[in-house]
């Protein structure tokens, strides 16, 4: 194992052990078995949990809401583009493969089976759903030896492979710098979301001038541009106008997300996107 796997584990580790961010993980709703509370009935909910005495008093349909018992199933996937390995304190690729192993250590010390998805356009790596340790070690290892050169993360071949894979209800955190489409309303009512876009600050607030080969680290095309004032103040508002959609969709379907830059304290950063 090299040295960089070694220092994202053992931080990892500390940061789960001392704090345990698993606690703050959202409970999916139950059969039945540990009540929570009672709660308005939304378009979609299961008719069977419908509190008929409650809707009577109130005059408008009431539901129970349990909380699980069972052990929860929690999916961390990295979604693998060039565009991951840019970052001005630390590349954002090496950010996701420690917010990924955060959430596993998390999951595993609260005794929550956990998998792992690598997806780019495609199916890149897929661990399997287990409660031993060794998954994070083998995650790590991986996700910092994966080429990301050349490959570009497609969200919608993702939710495809997601609907195909994932059968049973779980929490997903899916973990990149979220440019291009996005669209989760298909698996979002089924599973609970978390969208965490890693970045960082340059790629927002960009400051340089000139004649520039630019390579798509995606497509590994090259271009010459001359970058100046205009330039970076389209490209600013076309990237908030893309954010923008992006907190739309979220919001529309009840994804918690958050953004995460490169010079974060990851665990305190990613304990406040799940704390809500």
């Amino acid at each position: 194992m090299d040295a960089k796997a070694k220092e994202i584990l053992i931080r990892a580790k500390k940061d789960v052990f001392s704090a345990n961010l698993g606690e703050h993980l959202t409970p999916l709703r139950g059969d039945g078995l540990d009540f929570n509370e009672i709660a308005d009935y939304n378009y979609g909910d299961d008719v069977r949990k419908i509190n008929w005495k409650a809707s009577a008093k109130s005059n408008a349909l009431k539901i129970n809401i349990f909380n699980e018992e069972r052990e929860l199933n929690i999916v961390v996937a990295l979604i693998m583009g060039g565009s991951m390995l840019f970052g001005t304190k630390r590349l954002k690729s090496e950010v996701a493969t420690e917010v990924a192993a955060l959430l596993a250590f998390s999951a595993l010390s609260n005794d929550d089976r956990h998998s792992g998805i690598f997806f780019s356009n495609k199916e890149e790596k897929f661990f399997r759903p287990t409660k031993d340790e060794s998954i994070v070690y083998e995650m790590v290892e991986s996700a910092l030896g994966f080429e990301y050169r050349g490959k570009e993360g497609d969200m919608r071949s993702f939710v495809e492979f997601i609907e195909q894979t994932i059968k049973e209800k779980s929490l997903i955190f899916v973990i990149g710098d979220f440019y291009g489409e996005v669209d989760f309303s298909t698996i979002a009512h089924k599973h609970e979301l978390y969208a965490l876009i890693v970045r960082d600050m340059f790629e927002e607030d960009p400051a340089f001038y000139g004649e520039y080969e630019l390579i798509d680290p995606n497509s590994l095309e090259r271009a010459n541009m001359n970058i100046d004032a205009l330039v970076l103040n389209e490209y600013k508002a076309k990237l908030k106008a893309h954010d923008a959609k992006l907190e739309e969709h979220f919001l529309e379907h009840r994804i918690t997300y958050g953004k995460i830059y490169s010079d974060d304290d990851l665990f305190v950063r990613l304990s406040e996107i799940v704390k809500g």
